[in-house]
């Protein structure tokens, strides 16, 4: 038996969606670090390529999550779900379509999974669930969807666990907010948002008043989440939901700045015009991944700010490339309809 599992940890067929997206990228290589056969499936809106590096050479299927099919899942053992709309201004600017992508299209994937013998189904959802809390929260705290996007992550876990049984394990990943470096890489996160605002414009630049909490998770950490769920046996995954992050990495908005500030040379603190209270305030605990999966994280804020700040200095990275809309995810979406690339559902014109 354990000759089959180990033969079954390096043999198999993971479908990752969104892997051509922020964390997919870093995901995709890190599960074929691991010896397994990676498949992709993106509709590839985003530019890649920051890292100077051409994507791996896997088996690509370019296609709307809405349109997916059975004949997309054929022998695959695990689907990482990390598609959709990825951040809460983006899941704003049409809640009905983020319901239909993030939620709809989820169950949609799900129930065609199961029905195609996948094993287990990974499903990337977000501590943003958390909403509003003045205390730590853990998996058992109530949740506080604040916006389209995190309701459609808490949503999208009931519905999901409702297609869990023995034959088909669902595990739901509240990822921290992410940050470092991707070949693909988001600027509208926080982490890199300040360190990049540093850089090229010496102003850590904050749009609120800085006193929100947010838990925070390096993308090479995240992504090794879900290696670990991957590789863990199914009576510790079967059907649960863990927090991904540290208990050491939950930061005040103004703390996180500060960090930048003291890591970018001559930088100072400052605040958008009429920056106010981010209502979206939660601290994280991590005790459940942790104990139950053994999964610890490897980078801290600080290593994680000196990474994007080298990566900076040797490309030379100037502010019309800090300001270029191929960062936002917002902005360039709206750019792709504004051009006729995508109509107002977002498909490919």
């Amino acid at each position: 038996m354990l000759l089959i599992r180990i033969i079954f940890q390096i043999f198999m067929k993971v479908l990752v969606t969104g892997n051509l997206g922020f964390v997919g990228n870093v995901l995709s290589e890190n599960l074929l670090k691991e010896d397994n056969d990676v498949v992709g499936f993106d509709s590839d809106f985003y530019p890649q390529g920051f890292l100077g590096k051409a994507n791996s050479n896997i088996l690509q299927i370019k296609k709307d999550l809405r349109h997916i099919s059975i004949n997309d899942l054929k022998g695959v053992d695990v689907i990482c779900h990390l598609a959709g709309l990825s951040n809460d201004p983006l899941g704003e600017i049409n809640p009905n379509l983020t319901h239909e992508i993030n939620q709809l299209a989820t169950i949609k994937l799900a129930k065609l999974a199961k029905e195609a013998g996948v094993t287990r189904f990974i499903f990337s959802s977000s501590c943003s669930s958390y909403g509003a809390n003045d205390n730590e929260v853990n998996e058992d705290s109530s949740l506080a969807p604040l916006t389209a996007y995190a309701k459609s992550k808490v949503n999208s876990e009931k519905e999901l666990l409702l297609l869990n049984d023995s034959k088909f394990n669902v595990t739901n990943l509240r990822s921290a907010t992410a940050y470092g470096l991707s070949n693909c890489i988001r600027l509208d996160l926080v982490v890199n948002n300040l360190t990049c605002s540093a850089f090229t414009t010496k102003q850590v630049k904050l749009l609120s008043d800085g006193t929100s909490w947010r838990p925070l998770v390096h993308v090479d950490d995240m992504s090794n989440a879900f290696i670990s769920v991957l590789k863990s046996s199914t009576d510790k995954i079967n059907g649960e939901t863990f927090n991904v992050g540290s208990n050491e990495e939950n930061y005040t908005v103004r703390e996180i700045a500060e960090k930048v500030e003291k890591i970018i040379p001559n930088s100072k603190i400052t605040y958008g015009d009429n920056a106010s209270k981010d209502e979206r305030s939660y601290k994280v605990n991590f005790n459940k991944i942790k104990h139950q999966l053994g999964f610890k994280t490897t980078w801290t804020l600080e290593k994680g700010i000196e990474n994007i700040y080298d990566n900076l200095k040797t490309r030379n990275f100037s502010e019309n490339e800090f300001n270029d809309k191929k960062f936002y995810r917002l902005k360039y979406i709206k750019w792709l309809i504004e051009n006729h690339k995508l109509d107002s559902n977002l498909f490919t014109i």
